[in-house]
């Protein structure tokens, strides 16, 4: 009988953190789904477009703002290189109240692979503007100099200003890489 007393406060015990373990799993599961569902990307660094054009549906922004909505629609038209429809829809989107360095930057990148350097290099002014730590828009106006409008000239104090703002990127080497090359091309 004594052994019946002393296993149910056990038994207790082990019910308790075996509920306590399965509610902080769940607790963190749900936050990384929430998170990961509800989190907008870091808008992009230039590279090359890899995607193609739209094959798949529009995602559904029906229960969103309309400022949500349009910097979705804007990051789905801009990851299958619908630029006209990326830059309609990030304009919407700051005319709307969202906006920051991130959809700055997304719209300088969509202008810039339509053919609009110029107006590219004029949101990422902004996105620096509105946020001076704001890496991307600062490192793709040094490839805007040097490939998009042939300026190697005017991307070097971009590159050394960002060498300083930024000394622990980890972009540095690509920007090192870029200022050697704005040189030799200058000289």
């Amino acid at each position: 009988m004594n052994q019946n007393k002393t296993e149910a406060p056990r038994q207790n015990i082990w019910n308790y953190l075996l509920t306590v373990i399965v509610s902080a799993a769940m607790g963190a599961g749900l936050t990384w789904l929430f998170i990961s569902q509800h989190s907008r990307p870091e808008a992009r660094p230039v590279s090359a477009p890899q995607a193609g054009p739209m094959t798949s549906a529009a995602p559904d922004a029906s229960g969103m703002s309309s400022g949500e909505a349009s910097v979705t629609l804007g990051n789905f038209a801009y990851d299958h290189q619908s630029w006209a429809e990326a830059i309609r829809h990030y304009q919407e989107a700051i005319a709307s109240g969202i906006d920051n360095a991130d959809v700055r930057t997304d719209l300088g990148n969509a202008f810039r692979f339509s053919g609009q350097p110029e107006q590219a290099f004029n949101q990422y002014t902004i996105a620096q503007k509105l946020n001076p730590q704001h890496e991307n828009s600062l490192f793709n106006q040094i490839s805007l100099f040097t490939e998009a409008l042939n300026q190697p000239a005017r991307a070097i104090p971009i590159c050394e200003e960002f060498i300083r703002r930024f000394p622990n990127s980890n972009k540095l080497p690509a920007v090192r890489e870029q200022l050697e090359r704005a040189k030799t091309m200058t000289r």
